[in-house]
């Protein structure tokens, strides 16, 4: 597919290296980890009475249901405005864009830009391609689950990420967040076999998938740091020849070249988009607090029962403890405590640090970011949710009494259940959709609009461009301007983004409303969430 856009439409044949590099990574994965997978699905097993194949199919067309469940009820939001208004662009503007963007590698900004090509464009297509992302990556949890321990714990494995609230959430939005939790579970399943089997083609495929992980999110470096620290814990049980190791090297540096030479490092160290990032993390608290890490677990524990944007209830980090906790703990406890009568206690134990290690650096890592004043998200770390739901499953697969097994998974899919309700239905979104749906409505040729805050201008004409498109696009001016007595502007609508009910957003909206007010008459206000529109009349006679 990327060989087929490059060929196509592509102008900036200095780039040219990534689009190749990615295409030859998807072909070598493509053909070599469903064949790993394979291997893995059909160790030998006793006879079930239900095979497992029926089961996890049941359990990917949950995990499906749920992710296409009211996939178009939220509106776009800022990052997803930003996704799809870039991702439609000609290449050499796209990435250009995503150059001076420095948030995020190109890769899903690419494969966005050729789905939205082949299926059209629009919210729904946008998230649609993360909600297949998101459903293949319950399918490829069991076969890693599977191959660190045994099919209980696997079915269960991909229950959990099926019906996780934070895997649910992304897996609805158009950002690349689904994408990499796919490929880093791809990356980590091959990285464990290739070590452990030595065999040329799994490291081959494990080189192409890291490849993706590290176009698709930074933070795909904590992951290679988690994989570097498990082979230097087990350097002596395991090898790899030196050739595969430099070769390897060799590769990464070699498939990441380009992007570093696009002009992202200058950006990074000067660009503007840097400064205005370094200046927020310096203008306010730390991002990080001693509670940030429990924080975080609650809402791997499906904790964000009042809404996503909302603080977590006490009682889910009880019940959350209860239900996801308790069991990862009973799991780990072999870390500690030795259980002779076991013959695979190594094994077990070894695959029980390889989780711990893929949960614990990155978020150790992000963390320790947030603290130094950086950005931090819980999303930053969501792809951390699938060891540490591999570790549940096994602590609770691992019960002897069938009774407190099936009493643990009723719970947490009940609990499950009550948890995504706010998924589904209280808003968590700048809701564009309906706020530019009802400027679009009544708007006049002769009408100007004002966008506060200023810095909120931009993607409020792109979520137009959006929604809106077919409309005429409004007349954006300055505020300045709009009380200026050449403004011409027969009303003035007020477009209030308050970016997660933010205090800078609110204060910008505010005195946006109150200096209008002084010049024109209010006609109404209209509210939505975090989006008001106010609409202003005729201008005010002067005072005599």
């Amino acid at each position: 597919m990327l060989a087929l856009m490059l060929a196509r439409d592509l102008t900036n044949w200095q780039l040219a290296p990534i689009y190749f590099a990615g295409a030859l990574a998807f072909f070598v994965a493509g053909i070599i980890v469903p064949r790993a997978i394979s291997e893995t699905i059909q160790q030998a097993a006793p006879p079930r009475r239900f095979p497992s194949a029926i089961l996890l199919a049941g359990v990917v067309l949950l995990g499906l249901a749920l992710r296409l469940y009211r996939i178009g009820s939220q509106s776009v939001w800022y990052d997803e405005v930003f996704a799809l208004s870039v991702s439609r662009l000609p290449w050499t503007q796209m990435n250009a864009a995503l150059v001076r963007d420095l948030v995020h590698p190109p890769l899903h900004y690419y494969l966005l830009h050729g789905w939205l090509g082949a299926f059209g464009f629009g919210p729904l297509q946008g998230r649609l391609l993360s909600a297949l992302f998101g459903t293949l990556a319950v399918l490829m949890m069991y076969p890693l689950a599977r191959y660190l321990f045994d099919r209980r714990t696997a079915l269960l494995s991909a229950l959990l990420l099926a019906c996780s609230q934070l895997a649910v959430m992304y897996s609805q939005e158009a950002r690349p967040y689904a994408q990499f939790l796919l490929f880093f579970l791809c990356c980590v399943y091959l990285f464990l076999r290739a070590l452990r089997e030595k065999r040329l083609p799994l490291w081959i495929a494990f080189l192409c998938l890291t490849s993706l992980v590290i176009y698709t999110y930074y933070y795909g470096f904590f992951v290679l740091g988690s994989l570097l620290l498990f082979g230097i814990v087990y350097r002596n049980r395991y090898s790899l020849p030196p050739t595969w190791l430099l070769g390897g090297i060799f590769w990464l540096a070699l498939a990441y070249l380009p992007w570093l030479s696009s002009g992202v490092i200058g950006q990074a160290l000067h660009g503007q988009k840097a400064q205005r990032l370094s200046a927020w993390a310096h203008s306010g608290p730390a991002f990080g607090h001693w509670f940030t890490a429990v924080a975080s677990l609650n809402t791997f524990n499906n904790g964000r029962a009042n809404g996503l944007l909302a603080s977590a209830p006490w009682w889910t980090f009880i019940v959350g403890g209860v239900l996801f906790c308790l069991p990862a703990a009973l799991a780990m406890r072999l870390l500690v405590v030795r259980q002779h009568e076991r013959t695979d206690e190594g094994t077990e134990r070894e695959n029980l640090v390889f989780l711990v290690l893929l949960l614990a650096v990155p978020m150790a890592l992000a963390f320790t970011a947030g603290f130094l004043r950086r950005p931090y998200e819980v999303r930053y770390i969501a792809f951390c949710a699938a060891p540490y739901y591999i570790l549940v499953a096994r602590g609770i697969s691992t019960r002897r009494s069938a009774a407190l097994r099936w009493a643990f998974i009723v719970f947490l899919l009940a609990y499950s259940a009550w948890s995504l309700r706010a998924n589904y239905f209280i808003p968590y979104k700048e809701d564009y959709k309906h706020a530019l749906a009802s400027v679009a409505r009544d708007y006049q040729p002769a009408d100007c609009a004002v966008v506060a805050p200023l810095w909120e201008e931009r993607q409020a004409r792109w979520a137009w461009s959006i929604y809106e498109g077919d409309q005429q696009d409004p007349r954006v001016i300055p505020l300045d301007s709009a009380l200026s007595s050449a403004a011409d502007c027969k009303r003035v609508w007020l477009i209030s983004v308050l970016y997660q009910e933010r205090l800078p957003a609110i204060d910008a909206a505010e005195s946006a409303r109150r200096r209008l007010a002084e010049t024109y008459a209010e006609i109404e206000r209209r509210r939505f969430f975090c989006v008001d529109i106010d609409l202003f009349g005729a201008v005010r006679a002067a005072p005599r």
